[in-house]
């Protein structure tokens, strides 16, 4: 398995981690993650996708569309709520990143969800 570097991974990259030891109402299995800060030595901020619409009503969620460039095929939402800091290790494999807006709105919404 190649190593990842940390100069490989961005803002607004769409990883697939496997969150196989999660616990509580952490997303589990493996799934995209929105990388939403850059990584600082060897750990990054990601935040878990699902695709169940129920969740869009929830403070701290952002809806992307699914789109060539992110990698995603079905409308996900981005759960900014149960953001985490990982290893860059957990980072499997990368499926997309997002474009400039989608990012700017994952920003904004983060920053909200770390100050609230």
């Amino acid at each position: 398995m190649q190593k990842i570097k940390p100069r490989d991974i961005q803002k607004g990259d769409v990883w697939l981690i496997n969150n196989v030891n999660a616990v509580g109402h952490i997303q589990k299995g493996i799934r995209p993650h929105v990388v939403v800060t850059q990584v600082t030595g060897g750990t990054v901020t990601v935040a878990p996708c699902t695709s169940v619409p129920k969740k869009v009503h929830q403070k701290y969620v952002v809806e992307i569309m699914p789109t060539e460039h992110s990698g995603l095929v079905v409308v996900s939402f981005v759960l900014l709520y149960q953001s985490f800091a990982a290893d860059a290790s957990f980072l499997k494999e990368k499926i997309g990143h997002l474009d400039e807006n989608e990012i700017a709105l994952i920003q904004l919404e983060y920053v909200k969800y770390i100050t609230d």
